[in-house]
């Protein structure tokens, strides 16, 4: 039977050394009468011992910044969506290169929690010139994003939808409208995970 190689993983290699001390590998004991050659096993071990902290420190340190990262990206993206948005109210199509973005996130290393899309949402005039909107709580919502278009003579048939406000409340009175003129209104709930789907449209024509 050929001889064992010595181990590569430096916890095994620190069980072999506990052996030696312990005098429990074959012919190890007369050797460890000599105190020099005692000394240096466990100085060894001892510097081993060292290294695998600081490796497993190292690592530990190393999950808890890939942690950090992750929750930064992941809280960024909303604030990324409404800046999206806000470019696409006030340039429409003709800023296509941020057209495609999608105003939900998800996907590999973003944690679930991304609220459910509002419903019940409702519009009915509220006075001249006024419009009150509201629609339902969503559980795990931090804030919900109201936006509104009107049927302007001028583009028939075209919405062009525009960010009104991010609330923490789930109603709101919209003032200054045109009387006579058609206003449509959606709202999308989100938080640090990212931002819902936009809800059903509810319309009402202003008094």
């Amino acid at each position: 039977m050929g001889a064992k190689l010595i181990p590569s993983k430096p916890e095994d290699i620190i069980a072999l050394l506990d052996q030696i001390i312990a005098g429990d590998v074959h012919n190890a004991s007369d050797w460890l009468m000599n105190d020099p050659a005692r000394a240096e096993i466990n100085t060894l071990r001892t510097n081993l011992s060292t290294a695998i902290q600081r490796r497993d420190a190292k690592k530990a340190e190393w999950r808890e910044a890939v942690q950090s990262l992750k929750e930064s990206v992941t809280a960024s993206k909303p604030t990324i969506l409404r800046a999206i948005e806000r470019i696409r109210s006030h340039w429409g199509k003709s800023n296509a290169r941020v057209l495609d973005y999608g105003v939900s996130v998800s996907g590999p290393g973003v944690p679930s929690g991304i609220p459910a899309v509002p419903e019940a949402i409702t519009a009915v005039g509220a006075g001249a010139g006024k419009i009150k909107v509201d629609w339902s709580t969503v559980s795990k919502a931090k804030y919900y994003e109201l936006l509104r278009a009107d049927d302007d003579p001028q583009k028939p048939g075209q919405l062009e939808w525009r960010l009104i406000q991010t609330f923490t409340k789930t109603i709101f009175t919209d003032t200054g409208l045109t009387s006579g003129r058609r206003y449509h209104y959606k709202v999308r709930a989100g938080n640090a995970a990212g931002i819902s789907e936009f809800s059903a449209i509810a319309d009402c024509i202003a008094p």
